[in-house]
């Protein structure tokens, strides 16, 4: 009776060993971009010479690339986006000014399964090259905020993203030629605004 009780102490442990479920490995996956960015108006802070009132950044495509890690709930991954967009005026003399975050994001996967809406933040390097003059490029510490939804059919995975790119435009640590080019007049944090879809790849 007592190898009996043992034996079905034993086939019991093993069940409940089976059942349990193992640890999920994280998940590499790679995303290609394609999206639009919404350019923040200025024209409340910004100058453009001594005439022509700054309107802000124009609406421009959007594209690049994001490679990440994920294991229910939480995801991490790195984005590398470039926006060939430009600085409009009242005035009418615009002139291109392309914009390119190199960011590192952490996310809360909201629900498990093959359809999942996520929040994100993070931080990164927002750089702008204005094509005017000597052409000023202003590199700085900026942020991201927002959310999205991700979608996947096995190795292949569709998502879109609505996110706000603030870029800090301290006046006293800007290149003085990009100063003049950009005809700043205050401090100001730049939003602008992501919308975008991507087909992305788990490897």
């Amino acid at each position: 009776m007592h190898k009996r009780h043992l034996l079905i102490s034993f086939l019991l442990i093993s069940m409940v060993a089976v059942l349990i479920p193992k640890p999920a490995a994280a998940i590499p996956a790679a995303t290609f971009v394609l999206g639009a960015m919404i350019g923040d108006s200025l024209s409340e802070v910004l100058q453009v010479r001594l005439t022509t009132v700054t309107e802000g950044f124009k609406n421009a495509p959007l594209f690049g690339g994001r490679l990440g890690w994920s294991i229910f709930p939480f995801a991490v991954e790195g984005s590398l986006l470039y926006s060939p967009s430009a600085i409009d005026s009242t005035g009418g003399d615009s002139f291109s000014a392309s914009i390119m975050y190199a960011e590192v994001e952490a996310q809360l996967l909201i629900l498990p399964g093959p359809v999942s809406p996520f929040l994100g933040g993070g931080i990164g390097l927002h750089s702008i090259k204005l094509q005017v003059g000597t052409t000023p490029r202003e590199t700085v510490i900026g942020y991201v905020f927002g959310g999205g939804l991700k979608a996947t059919f096995g190795t292949l995975g569709l998502r879109v993203d609505i996110k706000d790119h603030i870029t800090p435009l301290e006046i006293t640590e800007l290149d003085p030629n990009f100063i003049e080019a950009l005809g700043a007049a205050v401090s100001h944090n730049l939003h602008n605004i992501e919308f975008s879809g991507g087909v992305t790849i788990k490897f």
